[in-house]
């Protein structure tokens, strides 16, 4: 199922929202009652950040014993849901630090900041190492709207 998206403000569609997140009215009642919720829903749902794509490619590969080799990339709509149709095979070992990629690249959208100023934006995968792994692989993580997306 895709990201939800609504404009924010005054407009913010927030019984679509509760239906998206299966929300009962309580619960949606004490997600709009804490101020940074409010707000954060707002910013995470909206076609802004919907319209912004992370994506993880491999810029260095020697040994991978999953074949992932340079240019190989993850596509994450509003920087947090795969698109498996544009994304290349990936092994689970890779991705371990994705979850700390999106929060970052999330966090600095959500604060108006350049999601492409985080730093490290490079990691490499958790099973290479030259001596106990199976080669070494690494990546570069970036963000780009979605008029761009094509141009990769």
């Amino acid at each position: 199922m895709p990201h939800f998206c609504s404009k924010p403000g005054k407009d913010f569609d927030w019984k679509g929202f509760q239906k998206h997140m299966g929300f009962s009215d309580k619960e949606l009642k004490a997600w709009m009652d804490d101020p940074a919720k409010f707000m954060g829903a707002q910013k995470m749902c909206s076609p802004e950040m919907q319209r912004k794509w992370l994506i993880v490619e491999v810029v260095k590969s020697h040994g991978c014993a999953n074949g992932l080799q340079v240019g190989d990339r993850l596509y994450f709509k509003g920087i947090g849901n795969l698109d498996p149709e544009r994304s290349s095979h990936w092994c689970g070992h890779n991705m371990s630090f994705l979850p700390l990629i999106q929060d970052a690249c999330h966090n600095l959208v959500m604060q108006g900041k350049d999601p492409n100023t985080l730093f490290p934006n490079h990691y490499s995968c958790v099973d290479t190492t030259n001596r106990y792994g199976w080669g070494y692989v690494e990546n570069k993580a970036y963000v780009v709207d979605e008029d761009d997306l094509n141009k990769f």
